[in-house]
């Protein structure tokens, strides 16, 4: 298997939990807000899948 494989392959995973963790520092830093932390977490994960898919495109692979 070829090294960018794997790369994209961890990116798959990486980056919806780093979106999870965006989400909850959004929610942290922006108390007075009332963001709810559930949307906030739930956004950033399916953003973080979103550019793991987008990347994955781009490069070629499905």
């Amino acid at each position: 298997m070829p090294k960018g494989d794997d790369i994209l392959t961890f990116l798959a995973y990486a980056l919806p939990v780093a979106g999870g963790l965006a989400g909850m520092i959004f929610v942290n830093l922006n108390r007075e807000d009332f963001v709810n932390p559930v949307t906030a977490v739930a956004l950033g994960a399916v953003m973080g899948w979103g550019l793991a898919r987008l990347l994955r495109a781009l490069t070629g692979r499905r």
